[in-house]
């Protein structure tokens, strides 16, 4: 599996499984480990660097859902996805 398909599924599974965002919450490695996510990326989605993921080829839909476990309102994911910065 590609290292973007398995970030698709844990943003995916922020979504549908309130007990993984929960982990992600308390213990980002664990899950990301878990999920098998290669540790290069792990800054990337602990940070919430939305542009860098989105210019991966992370659908925006799933990033959002990444920017709420992370606590990011809407004006800053809007930010964030268009700032190459993040």
């Amino acid at each position: 599996m590609s290292a973007k398909y398995k970030i698709e599924r844990l943003l995916r599974d922020f979504h549908l499984r309130p007990e993984v965002r929960e982990a992600f919450l308390k213990a980002p490695d664990n899950v990301l480990e878990e999920y098998q996510i290669p540790r290069e990326y792990w800054p990337l989605l602990k940070e919430g660097k939305l542009h860098t993921l989105y210019k991966m080829g992370i659908h925006q839909i799933l990033l959002y859902h990444l920017a709420h476990v992370l606590g990011i309102k809407r004006d800053e994911y809007v930010k964030r996805i268009n700032d190459p910065n993040y």
